[in-house]
């Protein structure tokens, strides 16, 4: 990529700017940053040349008058990105041009839980030589998965696919030659809360709740990932469980997660159901369903309320196909959180449930690709 060879990070800053605000002038990019208009003019050139950015009609004259301004933007055409979440039986594959806007996205199920039927599946379904009518085709692939990540970027953890002692990276590498990142599903989600949207939170946990339950934590505006990528993990911290003998104790995943909750029911109500069924049955006020909701519930604000109070973040966010599902279940918890905690504890369903970990991912290797250490871009 040509950001490495410009001007260091005031060339980042500027690029950053022009991601961060679309259709922005020159003039403005310079009063922000506080550089003057000359060196911001170059900086643009030099990306304009790259095609990085592009010109983009013109904004309006001030108040006292002259030439209207030049609006700058990303140039989307530039490449795009692929993301992928291997999830417990699933491939989700989601194309991305360079300025995050999306081409293409697509599930596909799983017939063997393996490395071996996923490889395949990208083979099949992937053509990487297909540019999709940009300037550089693929720049890069972005990876999600269901379990622990290291510092170096190896699955140490993967419970629902079996990697047949490969390589992830190392496998996709004999079929394309780009750069590769692979990151914990939670902290995809919550790199997607900090990049997406208006508003920057740079203290923030995304509780991600599916099969199991993952914490993704970014602080000071970085995602905090631990000695050995196992920060987050809080599916497995331990609890005391409601009607048990003295002294068991389970993983909170193991009694709270969306799979659990289901599990239950289908026993207490000696039928199969899945998620769809459990959102009917709620709102047909079924007291077994309602019963164990508000279990639900009730544990769910106990991990909300320890992870507040032990890292203080801005605003959780909940990552959650079931609340989702019965979005009340945010005002339960809200309701119990003003019960056993002190301080205001500011509560929000993700705004994208289905796409965060594929729009992290997205993020994750965009950054990468230019080589934008601690300068954020948001989409």
């Amino acid at each position: 990529m040509g950001i490495k060879a410009l001007r260091g990070d005031n060339s980042k800053l500027v690029l950053q700017q022009i991601f961060n605000n679309e259709n922005i002038s020159r003039a403005q990019i310079s009063k922000n940053l506080n550089l003057n208009k000359a060196t911001v003019s170059s900086i643009f050139n030099e990306l304009e040349e790259q095609r990085l950015v592009e010109k983009h009609g013109e904004g309006d004259s001030t108040k006292i008058g002259g030439r209207k301004p030049i609006m700058l933007n990303i140039n989307r055409d530039y490449g795009y990105t692929i993301a992928l979440d291997m999830g417990y039986d699933y491939l989700d594959v989601m194309l991305n041009y360079f300025n995050g806007k999306m081409i293409s996205y697509n599930r596909y199920q799983l017939k063997v839980n393996d490395l071996t039927n996923v490889l395949s599946v990208i083979r099949e379904k992937i053509d990487f030589s297909d540019k999709k009518e940009t300037l550089h085709g693929l720049l890069g692939i972005g990876i999600s998965v269901h379990g622990v990540v290291d510092n170096n970027y190896e699955i140490t953890y993967l419970p629902f696919l079996d990697l047949q002692g490969m390589s992830v990276i190392e496998e996709l590498k004999k079929m394309v030659d780009v750069p590769i990142s692979i990151e914990n599903e939670a902290n995809l989600a919550a790199i997607f809360e900090r990049d997406f949207g208006d508003k920057v939170i740079d203290n923030l946990i995304t509780i991600s709740i599916h099969k199991g339950i993952g914490a993704g934590l970014i602080i000071d505006g970085e995602l905090y990932r631990g000695w050995s990528g196992e920060a987050g993990e809080i599916g497995r911290m331990l609890i005391h469980s409601e009607n048990e003998v003295a002294g068991s104790t389970y993983r909170i995943e193991d009694v709270c997660s969306q799979d659990a909750i289901i599990n239950k029911l289908k026993i207490a109500l000696k039928k199969e159901i899945e998620l769809d069924d459990v959102q009917k049955l709620y709102y047909q006020n079924n007291v077994i369903v309602k019963k164990e909701i508000n279990y639900f519930v009730h544990l769910i604000t106990e991990v909300v309320h320890n992870v507040n109070v032990e890292f203080n973040p801005e605003i959780i966010y909940l990552n959650s196909p079931l609340i989702e599902k019965i979005p009340i279940i945010i005002d339960q918890i809200k309701a119990e959180l003003k019960v056993v905690s002190s301080k205001k504890v500011t509560v929000k369903l993700s705004s994208n449930v289905e796409l965060s970990t594929l729009l992290g991912a997205m993020s994750a290797i965009t950054h990468r690709v230019l080589d934008m250490g601690k300068i954020k871009i948001k989409f």
